[in-house]
């Protein structure tokens, strides 16, 4: 059951298939990837504290997984402002990818802690005082965006009316806009790919084994989908 029939809005959508192909193989190969290698540590463990850690970290990769789906989803049927809502939750991901790559022992006090407790510890604004990330340029740029789509997409804002004005009218419900459906597909991808990197630099801190000698090819090809939306050198 849907209140708005969206299907006129994804139709329009789709024509843009061709300007947003490479988006499309970033977000493919980067949700490949993560899928393979966090089902591939999904093993009997007998020590029940060592299982909960796995748990604890693969939801972080499958909820990437999922936000990537739901925000693609959104995008089509065109809610710009919820699918950048879901940007902003994998710019957190890859925050705390940074910091368990450098102290994946944490991830066992992380999980034992909710709400206001594990926010007081793990919020972005916490880990950004932590002196093996505060400065880093990776941890910056995630940390910038975190904001950014916090604002636009998560809070009610000013900054969210560019979603729903065109320059011409006002558009409330799902509408067709090319530019900022390309926009955003190339923000969810830029995003994806840092993010997805960053877990596999925790994914070896943690597990103490490479997801790129488990999955070669996968990884070749996470690699290789970055070419097609990295922007162009400067001469």
């Amino acid at each position: 059951m849907s209140i708005f029939d969206e299907r006129e809005v994804e139709a329009g959508h789709h024509r843009l298939a061709s300007a947003i192909s490479a988006q499309v193989e970033v977000l493919v190969a980067s949700t490949d990837l993560l899928r393979k290698a966090l089902l591939h540590q999904d093993v009997a463990r007998h020590d029940p504290e060592e299982h909960a850690d796995y748990l604890a970290a693969s939801q972080l990769g499958f909820r990437i997984v999922n936000q990537v789906g739901a925000a693609t989803k959104l995008l089509d049927c065109g809610y710009f402002v919820q699918a950048a809502g879901l940007l902003r939750d994998i710019a957190e991901i890859g925050m705390l990818a940074l910091y368990f790559t450098e102290i994946p022992e944490d991830v066992r006090q992380w999980r034992k802690l909710s709400g206001k407790d594990q926010w007081k510890k793990f919020s972005p604004m916490k880990l950004n005082t932590k002196p093996r990330l505060k400065g880093t340029a990776r941890f910056a740029s995630l940390y910038e965006k975190f904001h950014f789509f916090s604002d636009y997409g998560t809070h009610p804002s000013s900054t969210s009316i560019i979603a729903h004005h065109d320059g011409n009218r006002f558009h409330i419900g799902p509408h067709v806009n090319a530019q900022l459906y390309i926009n955003t597909y190339s923000d969810l991808a830029n995003l994806t790919w840092h993010t997805t990197d960053a877990c596999g630099n925790a994914y070896f801190s943690i597990f103490s084994v490479s997801a790129a000698d488990l999955y070669p090819k996968e990884t070749q090809r996470f690699i290789e989908s970055w070419n097609g939306i990295a922007p162009p050198l400067r001469p």
